[in-house]
């Protein structure tokens, strides 16, 4: 599958996010993802979130979450640790060389005034819109928002037919911490996702 030429036009720390819908969260309706020059660098609100929700095309087999993920959606406010985290799953989702439309990012948690504040609700919500065979909560913020009385510690389960893996969270893997990073790369190597290789 080649680049249609919105992709062309994207800076390529952003092609991973572009391809896993991340493009919709972004901006609706545009067909491209936001440069950090183009955007107005503030959070996408919860009805903002939702409307772009409906332009997704599910099902996705793996829904990817973290507790910062809406501050990684502000785009030129981000500061140095957002590029790192960006950089982080762009390079973690190139190594995983999963199909585009096989995963997608969608949050827990909203940021007003750039505050991270927990929305259950609003993950619920693009829970059933997007119908995962697995969700990856990366740390234990964002496990607790999901999961509020599950055991620390636990790496995982399944409800309903859908698998829950509780992953470290990117401040966690970063700068460099191999530990972390060779747990996560074990855990998503394993599933069963066919490659786009």
């Amino acid at each position: 599958m080649g680049l249609d030429p919105a992709q062309l036009k994207i800076h390529p720390q952003w092609l991973p996010f572009y391809r896993s819908g991340l493009r919709y969260i972004l901006r609706p309706g545009s067909g491209k993802a936001d440069s950090p020059e183009q955007d107005s660098g503030s959070a996408p609100a919860r009805e903002e979130l939702l409307r772009r929700l409906e332009e997704l095309s599910p099902p996705y087999s793996v829904l990817i979450t973290y507790w910062s993920l809406c501050l990684d959606l502000t785009g030129s406010r981000m500061n140095e640790q957002g590029r790192q985290r960006r950089e982080l799953f762009a390079r973690m989702l190139s190594g995983l060389a999963w199909p585009e439309g096989e995963y997608v990012f969608w949050p827990l948690s909203l940021c007003p005034d750039l505050n991270v504040v927990a929305d259950a609700e609003l993950f619920r919500q693009g829970f059933r819109t997007i119908q995962p065979r697995y969700v990856l909560l990366f740390g234990e913020k964002a496990a607790r928002t999901v999961f509020p009385h599950r055991e620390p510690g636990s790496l995982g389960g399944e409800s309903e037919g859908v698998t829950y893996l509780f992953l470290p969270d990117p401040e966690e893997m970063l700068p460099d911490n191999r530990r972390a990073k060779n747990l996560v790369w074990n855990e998503l190597k394993s599933l069963p996702i066919a490659s786009g290789r």
